[in-house]
């Protein structure tokens, strides 16, 4: 080859690099169209399945706020009918009980005494 025609040959190279770029560029912009469609589809996809859920998960918590509702009035009602006692009733209720353990102890003490002891007018003969 000589150098004319190489130069001839390299003249031609930007065109032939333009044109299969250019083809390139055209075969790919409808793909590109595609891709960008399907994204915005599976993009409205999510979007619509995140207003479900959240739908969803408002009703859930609308149902779960009634019933707790429900649970604490049930429970303000069981309350109200149980009387608790006062802090004197305790204190009495307290010196009460320490009374009883007091004769109780005091009834044990004379049973043990008693076994122990038998009752002298019941060991002497009569006259």
């Amino acid at each position: 080859m000589t150098q004319g025609e190489e130069k001839s040959d390299l003249a031609g190279v930007p065109e032939t690099l333009r044109t299969a770029v250019e083809r390139t560029l055209s075969a790919t912009a409808g793909t590109a169209a595609e891709t960008a469609e399907r994204a915005q589809e599976l993009l409205d996809e999510v979007a619509r399945r995140g207003l479900e859920a959240r739908e969803e998960v408002a009703k859930r918590g609308q149902k779960t706020r009634e019933e707790v509702a429900r649970r604490s009035q049930k429970t303000r009602e069981g309350l109200a009918k149980i009387r608790f006692a006062t802090a004197d009733e305790v204190t009495e209720l307290d010196r009460r009980l320490e009374g009883l353990e007091r004769r109780l102890q005091e009834v044990e003490t004379k049973i043990r005494v008693d076994a122990v002891e038998p009752d002298q007018s019941k060991a002497e003969p009569e006259s």
